[in-house]
């Protein structure tokens, strides 16, 4: 809650977000909380929170690339941070080439912040009616 805290607060000074609102999404790998900003295009916005160190996440050391060969163990916060920055940085790439991602607005230790984005969970979807497009 502390290292969120970190976050939330240099967000607020970048004058990013005005509140933080109800959690809307949790899974294995982050939180997500949907937040209030000044932007009257722009009212409402998202902050994921990446969550590495999660019980049911344990082996995300072998399964993913975030430490260099022989770097060893490093601790869950600085994992999800690595995550996190990774994370932004590709979505700012998808996003800049045209790909449609929500808009990245900033990033800062394991949080990102970006656009909202009015869907459904795929949970929440009975029928695709081009499933070959959509994959």
């Amino acid at each position: 809650m502390g290292y969120d805290y970190l976050v939330i607060q240099v967000f607020m000074k970048r004058k990013v977000i005005k509140k933080v609102g109800l959690k809307i999404g949790m899974g294995k790998e982050s939180d997500i909380y949907i937040c209030s900003t000044e932007d009257e295009d722009r009212p409402n916005v998202i902050i994921k929170f990446a969550r590495l160190g999660r019980t049911s996440f344990r082996t995300v050391k072998t399964n993913r690339d975030y430490l260099k060969k022989g770097q060893g163990a490093s601790s869950w916060l600085y994992m999800s941070r690595l995550a996190s920055l990774k994370e932004y940085a590709f979505m700012v790439a998808l996003h800049e080439r045209g790909f449609p991602t929500p808009v990245p607005i900033d990033s800062n230790r394991h949080g990102i912040c970006m656009s909202l984005v009015q869907a459904y969970p795929m949970t929440q979807v009975a029928v695709i009616p081009h499933p070959k497009q959509v994959y």
